[in-house]
C-alpha cells in the first residue's frame, strides 16, 4: 500500500503496527535491504501474524511530501526504514540505514506489544 500521512494514521488509530519502507528504485542500498531484510518470508509472515500495515513510500521521483518526511527524521534521502508501534501514543522506531532480517524482526515485534 502507497504511504501517506493518512494512511499512517488510520492503521494507527486501528491498533495496527505500521511498517514504512521509504525506497527509490536508484538507491542500491534500499535494493539490498528490499532483498535481504525485508521482502522475506519471516519478516511477511510476522507483518501477517501482528496485523500490520506494511506501507511503501516511493521516492525514485523526489516527491516533496517524502523528502518532508525524510527531513523530519533527519535523513538527507533514502532508505529510510519505520516501524510504528501498535500504541498510537509511542514514538516511531526508526531503523539502521543498513538492515538485517533480525533488526526487522525485532523492531516488528516490539511494535506488536
Amino acid at each position: 500500500q502507497r504511504w501517506s500521512p493518512a494512511a499512517v494514521a488510520q492503521a494507527r488509530a486501528q491498533g495496527r503496527p505500521v511498517f514504512v519502507d521509504f525506497t527509490a528504485d536508484w538507491c542500491l542500498t534500499c535494493q539490498a535491504n528490499k532483498r535481504v531484510a525485508i521482502e522475506i518470508p519471516s519478516v511477511r509472515a510476522k507483518l501477517k501474524e501482528i496485523n500490520a500495515a506494511a506501507l511503501l513510500g516511493d521516492y525514485t521521483r523526489l516527491p516533496d511530501d517524502i523528502t518532508a518526511e525524510l527531513n523530519r527524521f533527519g535523513r538527507a534521502g533514502v532508505p529510510l526504514v519505520l516501524v510504528y508501534p501498535r500504541n498510537p501514543a509511542e514514538p516511531p522506531i526508526v531503523l539502521p540505514e543498513a538492515l538485517t532480517p533480525g533488526m526487522v524482526l525485532a523492531a516488528l515485534e516490539r511494535a506488536a506489544r
